[in-house]
């Protein structure tokens, strides 16, 4: 970049994020006044140059030609979703399986952990909404601002929006415990508040082991957010998008070298931990960089194409700055 561009950058703080928050890295020609912020909205609401992104939120817009920003293939949180189906234990659910016929909910339909838990009901069980009862809260992180108050799906298949007072969380939490609901999708934020009920459970109680099992099967660690930066400032300061690939790429390779090194007051057999996790996944099983994950991508696309959130073909290069698409994080 001929001069040095300066931008707002909004991330919750991640471990592979940390030293970004800190200040304590800094990448040739940005200055970044990096802000932690635990909202996908703020981006959307335009506060922000740069910031994680829900990535289906980036999928439904980019398909409607609608955003006015564009990825980096950059992506700070990832987790799998098989711990977060919240039953009750009076539904007679002990499979997945048992959902058919059930009512299952979703706090939001273009929510990425959602779109993921029924991809996977969908693909690996066939728990269709065909076969079952599909409801959602709302459709957006952000319904106020937005049209549309539903999504129509391939097929016909309809979506009952949960009515109630409160947010979508809240109503969407209460019509399972009041039983107008069998299941619930939920994120790490609702998931401890359901399971001090003593009427509800974990559809896989033994979900680390069911998802090492996916992943040995499907090698998918799902994303759920994605870095994006304002088109403007690109059209502006076209080197940013690789800058800030370099820049968080930088701070993933700290944290993993701090995490390894540095005894931990969180996680008491973290070495073991470790051990355990190289044998899963051999390697880093966050890599950045878009052929990197390029089959991940695929399929959270084919399931946003078949939940009615993605409006036409999208390839994985759409999401991101073309300046991205060959970077690869270096050792």
């Amino acid at each position: 970049m001929s001069n040095s561009c300066r931008l707002r950058l909004a991330c919750r703080n991640y471990d592979g994020a940390n030293a970004i928050l800190r200040g304590v890295l800094d990448v040739p020609g940005i200055e970044v006044e990096a802000v932690e912020q635990v909202s996908v909205q703020a981006m959307y609401r335009g506060e922000f140059d740069a910031s994680e992104m829900s990535l289906a939120e980036l999928i439904y817009y980019t398909s409607r030609n609608r955003n006015d920003f564009i990825g980096v293939p950059v992506f700070p949180s990832r987790m799998f979703r098989h711990g977060f189906m919240v039953v009750r234990r009076d539904a007679g659910i002990d499979t997945p399986q048992d959902l058919i016929g059930k009512r299952l909910g979703f706090l939001r339909w273009v929510q990425t952990a959602a779109v993921w838990i029924r991809g996977t009901l969908i693909h690996e069980y066939g728990v269709t909404p065909a076969n079952s009862q599909w409801h959602a809260a709302s459709l957006h992180h952000w319904d106020g601002d937005v049209a549309e108050t539903s999504v129509k799906l391939p097929g016909g298949a309809g979506i009952e929006v949960l009515q109630g007072e409160g947010s979508a969380a809240d109503r969407a939490m209460a019509a399972l415990r009041e039983g107008r609901l069998d299941m619930l999708g939920v994120t790490e934020t609702q998931l401890p508040l359901l399971l001090s009920d003593a009427g509800l459970k974990r559809l896989f109680e033994n979900y680390r082991e069911v998802e090492a099992e996916y992943f040995q099967k499907t090698r998918i660690f799902p994303i759920m957010h994605v870095l994006v930066v304002r088109k403007s400032l690109v059209e502006q300061y076209p080197g940013v998008p690789a800058g800030l690939f370099e820049l968080f790429s930088r701070a993933k390779r700290q944290a993993r070298q701090w995490y390894a090194d540095m005894p931990s007051l969180v996680t008491v057999w973290r070495q073991h931990t470790l051990e355990q996790e190289r044998a899963v996944f051999g390697g880093d099983p966050c890599p950045y960089g878009l052929d990197a994950n390029r089959d991940v991508l695929n399929t959270f696309i084919e399931y946003c194409e078949a939940q009615g959130i993605c409006e036409r073909n999208l390839s994985p290069e759409e999401l991101f700055a073309p300046e991205t698409w060959e970077l690869t994080e270096q050792e």
